[in-house]
This record gives structure tokens, sequence and C-alpha cells, in this order.
């Protein structure tokens, strides 16, 4: 694959998560589902979710739980592999309406693309958290690791950064 068509493809992948977001936003179900390659997987909160069944049950979830959202897709990193496969992480941020609570999440997705038929589809996509928080905790939920404060769950630890194995190597000993 040479310069041109490497960017052409990073392009495409790039257009593939934007259109994901507005499609989670406008509820469309179709056309996130249409996004997903047949077999793709999809992985959150500790859950794998395989093929689109699965991943259409989710997503209806969601949805149903979840009544106004706005999903601001920010950095995405793409690296490709070759003609029709790549990967990616990108960074986002989210507004969630969850009944009387407005939550706020920062997010990551773990991709794996592959084109199929000239189209980029997800073969698999994971997503972590930093926070999500309803929006009057932000202040308080920094002081801590437990950022993960769902309505009407326990507060859990957020899945980065502090995971990261780079987290404390800076400090001198």
């Amino acid at each position: 694959m040479d310069a041109l068509q490497r960017l052409v493809a990073k392009d495409a992948i790039r257009d593939l998560a934007a259109n994901y977001a507005l499609a989670v936003d406008d509820h469309d179900i179709e056309a996130l589902i249409a996004m997903f390659a047949d077999d793709a997987m999809f992985e959150v909160a500790g859950t794998t979710l395989r093929g689109h069944d699965e991943i259409r049950g989710f997503y209806v979830a969601s949805m149903e739980r979840y009544h106004t959202m706005l999903h601001t897709p920010e950095i995405h990193v793409v690296t490709i592999a070759d003609d029709n496969h790549a990967t990616g992480i990108m960074t986002g941020h989210a507004e969630l309406a969850v009944h009387d609570t407005l939550m706020m999440s920062a997010y990551r997705y773990r991709d794996r693309y592959l084109r199929s038929n000239g189209t980029w589809q997800f073969s698999s996509r994971a997503v972590s958290f930093m926070y999500s928080v309803p929006f009057e905790s932000m202040g308080a939920s920094f002081r801590t690791t437990r950022r993960i404060r769902w309505p009407q769950t326990r507060y859990t630890e957020a899945d980065y950064p502090e995971s990261a194995p780079t987290w404390n190597t800076y400090r001198k000993e």
C-alpha cells in the first residue's frame, strides 16, 4: 500500500468512527450494526459480545437507558497493517442523560478494523473509561480512582490511566 492509499484508508476509518458516534447518538441501530463485521466483537465492562445479534442487543438496551447521548470523538490514531487490516485507538467524551442525571464520561476505544468489499468495518471494538460520573460530581470524582459512578450502582475503579504500565515510571526512586 503506497502513502496515498494509507492516507485514504486512515480517512475512511476515521469517518467510520465519526459515523459510529452519530449513529449511537441518533439511535440509528441499523446504521450502527452495519459498521461491524458479521463476526465482530465488542467489549465493555468486562463483557465480550460477539456477532450482530449480541451487539444489537447491547445497543438497543443502551439506547433504552440513555434518553439523550452526545458522543464527541477526539484523538484517533490509526495504524494500517495491510490493504485490509488496521488497528486504532480513539479517545472521546460523552454526555449521557440517565433518567434525571446528566453523566459525563471520558472513553478510549481500542479497535481492529477490517476492509471487506472495499468498506472498512469494526472487527473488534473495546471501550474503557477514565471516568463516568454525574455532572455535579466531576470535581470530587477526580480525587480518587473510583471514577465509575453510574446511577444506582456502586462506585468502581476507572479503567485508566492508572493501569497504564508507564503511570508511575516518571518518579525517581
